[in-house]
């Protein structure tokens, strides 16, 4: 129930430092999830994971103090969170954070303003996101004028489920589920990558104890591609 950090520099010879306990951290019951804001002259690092019990923990990494100090945990949210996914967003400035949530088998979202009080808004749950399981995975694509969201998690009968946020539309009404993928997985991670004008969708999946990739094209119709597994 305790998160640690690693780092890797990014030249030769790419060796690993860590772990590195994190102060607060240590009463966690489900996958975290990390990303870099704009908070800070840096930029400092945001982490979100699911606590012991109910509800999440947030904590930040203050990128300009010396020696890097982590701050909270700052508990938020209800129910019984076994998964979370996060973005920064470019609503406000800085941008909120985002936050999707399984509890059971419903996802549900937050937000959080980028200034403060900084006080989470939630939960909201995902209309139609109600038969998932596993760990899903959350973008803001380039798709639409504001920039749509996008969230692939795994169905619990098998496969997968694509949702998005229409951002551009009033009441920023989620879309789906759109079905696809095969076999029992338990996890996904997701990109937007720059093959193709939007870029396409990049996902990778754990099928058992293998990993399966697909891709899906930006323009109509929106077929996904796959599973092709990396061997």
């Amino acid at each position: 129930n305790q998160l640690v950090f690693y780092w890797r520099t990014n030249f030769p010879p790419f060796n690993w430092s860590g772990p590195f306990a994190i102060p607060g951290a240590s009463n966690i019951g489900g996958n975290p999830a990390l990303i870099q804001g704009t908070h800070g002259t840096r930029g400092n690092f945001e982490l979100i994971a699911p606590a012991v019990g109910a509800g999440m923990v947030h904590l930040w990494r203050d990128n300009d103090a010396a020696g890097l100090p982590w701050r909270g945990p700052f508990p938020f949210g209800q129910g019984n969170v076994r998964a979370v996914c996060l973005l920064q967003a470019n609503y406000g400035d800085p941008g909120n954070l985002e936050v999707v949530a399984r509890v059971g088998n419903q996802l549900v979202f937050y937000w959080r303003m980028g200034r403060p009080p900084y006080t989470w808004s939630g939960p909201f749950p995902i209309p139609g996101a109600t038969s998932v399981s596993g760990v899903p995975a959350l973008i803001q694509s380039t798709h639409g004028v504001q920039g749509n969201f996008e969230l692939v998690v795994p169905r619990a009968s098998g496969g997968m489920y694509h949702f998005w946020r229409e951002n551009d539309a009033p009441g920023l009404p989620w879309h789906g589920p759109f079905a696809f993928g095969t076999g029992n997985i338990s996890a996904v991670s997701m990109f937007q990558g720059n093959f193709g004008a939007p870029g396409n969708l990049e996902l990778v999946a754990r099928e058992g104890n293998r990993l399966a990739f697909y891709w899906r094209s930006g323009l109509p119709p929106y077929s996904w591609n796959g599973p092709f597994y990396i061997v």
